[in-house]
């Protein structure tokens, strides 16, 4: 079979891989086709997209486009987060002008039309069914309905998503630090949409509700939560997701006079990022290189600057040799994600309104585990119970390494140090530390008798302290 031919093969026909396609289209003489699996056609959840983004439409060349396809305005968002009252933020003081809410299949589509104008071969129905490294690239096998494709190509983007089908297959890691989810039903109103375009987020016991207008009459409204609390919950269902919207005063009221159209849709909405986003010939961009909460509203301006940073990088080692870009842009994703992180925990504790709630006690990321005390696991407890119980989303293995190394009570920073070493994944302070915590709030690590003065306590009397990284190190 003979081989179509390359620069660069992007993976995924999302805002990230056609920011890339884009970029490489306008701004370079490289060679790119992307592989969509899709045609466009299916639903895709709504998103508001803030006014800041309007510079990066400009450099991609849409922004004429996008404003002639009409996206619904929004003038700001509104929240009620850490008390009752809603506390609004007008986009009329940005100098940026109004946001909008995306429909993003149009969104999607309109990205991959202006890539394809721009020259870009656009395959949509395609995926990747192998890939093979060669001595200049890689060869890939693509299937596209009944016709299969062999092509080369110099350098792959992954643009895949959270799924991160390339890098994965290489090997790589991928890490997440929670297990939220979004779930997500359409509102219709026969007697007219309400007036108010704001983005409103509401914080509840068992997560937050998100609710914004879309085109063509109807609000898109989501109940964030962890997997576990949505299992119990039953918010899959449509009764019980109504039901579940009645502790959400403001977001119910908003809704008078609508109804939910079909079920609800279940929507990964957890903090993962790759443990490498480069490779041999490789990169990856958006969801596949680092994902965030969607409390950041930054999902699609994060995007399109990952898939124009990784194309100028790209550009950069194709055209001249020069790796530079690549190391800066491994860099600039993972210094990204951790200052996001830092962000988010900071967003999360300003919520104090229930302290016993699991949702809420997961985020925020309080180290209290005196880093002196004797910490022993229950024998009785098996590390897949853990595994099911736990929201800091250790791999098996850590939980059961966890468990081998603390069946006798041993100091927490004994045990911190040693999971750290032996474990596969790259693993801070404290991710474990509070993974121990939360173990031990759920009966399954207990801190033992002997443990002297140590125990739960504050952070600073114990040694403990989070650098500006996040991460939490333990006094020696």
């Amino acid at each position: 079979m003979e081989a179509d031919r390359f620069d660069v093969v992007v993976l995924g026909g999302g805002p990230a891989g056609m920011a890339a396609a884009l970029t490489l289209a306008h701004h370079s003489a490289l060679s790119v086709a992307v592989l969509e699996k899709s045609d466009y056609d299916a639903p895709r959840i709504g998103e508001t997209l803030s006014p800041g983004v309007v510079g990066l439409l400009h450099y991609l060349k849409v922004w004429d486009a996008f404003v002639a396809a009409g996206h619904q305005s929004t003038f700001g968002t509104s929240a009620a987060w850490g008390s009752d009252a809603v506390v609004s933020r007008d986009y009329l003081f940005t100098p940026f002008g109004p946001g909008w809410h995306l429909d993003r299949t149009r969104f999607d589509a309109l990205l991959s039309d202006s890539a394809a104008r721009a020259g870009a071969a656009v395959w949509r129905g395609a995926r990747l069914a192998h890939a093979q490294r060669t001595s200049d690239g890689w060869e890939l096998d693509v299937a596209q309905g009944d016709t299969p494709r062999r092509v080369r190509a110099r350098f792959v983007v992954d643009a895949t998503g959270k799924a991160a089908i390339f890098a994965k297959r290489r090997g790589v890691k991928r890490w997440s630090f929670d297990r939220q989810i979004g779930a997500a039903g359409l509102f219709r109103f026969p007697g007219g949409v309400p007036d108010d375009t704001f983005t409103l987020v509401e914080a509840v016991e068992t997560g937050w509700w998100y609710s914004a207008k879309l085109p063509g009459g109807a609000l898109i409204v989501a109940l964030m939560t962890d997997a576990d609390i949505a299992n119990r919950l039953g918010v899959r269902e449509p009764a019980a997701w109504l039901e579940a919207l009645e502790g959400a005063a403001h977001t119910k009221s908003r809704l008078s006079g609508g109804g939910l159209e079909g079920g609800v849709r279940i929507v990964p909405s957890h903090s993962s990022r790759l443990d490498r986003t480069v490779g041999e010939h490789w990169i990856a961009v958006g969801d596949a290189a680092a994902s965030h909460d969607p409390l950041s509203a930054s999902g699609i301006p994060r995007a399109l600057d990952s898939g124009i940073h990784a194309a100028r990088a790209i550009h950069s080692f194709l055209g001249r040799g020069d790796g530079a870009l690549l190391a800066w842009y491994e860099a600039y994703i993972r210094q990204s994600f951790e200052s996001y992180c830092a962000t988010r925990a900071s967003y999360y504790q300003l919520e104090r309104r229930w302290p016993a709630s699991p949702f809420w006690r997961r985020r925020r990321q309080e180290v209290a585990l005196d880093p002196r005390a004797l910490v022993r696991w229950r024998a009785e407890v098996e590390p897949a119970e853990a595994f099911s119980t736990a929201s800091q989303d250790l791999a098996l293995r850590d939980y059961a390494l966890l468990r081998d190394l603390s069946l006798a009570a041993r100091p927490a920073h004994e045990v911190v140090a040693e999971l750290k070493r032996r474990s596969g994944s790259a693993l801070c302070d404290q991710r474990i530390i509070l993974a121990l915590q939360e173990l031990t709030a759920c009966g399954i690590v207990d801190i033992a008798a002997d443990a002297g003065e140590g125990g739960l306590s504050d952070p600073r009397a114990s040694g403990a302290r989070l650098s500006t990284t996040g991460e939490a190190r333990a006094g020696r």
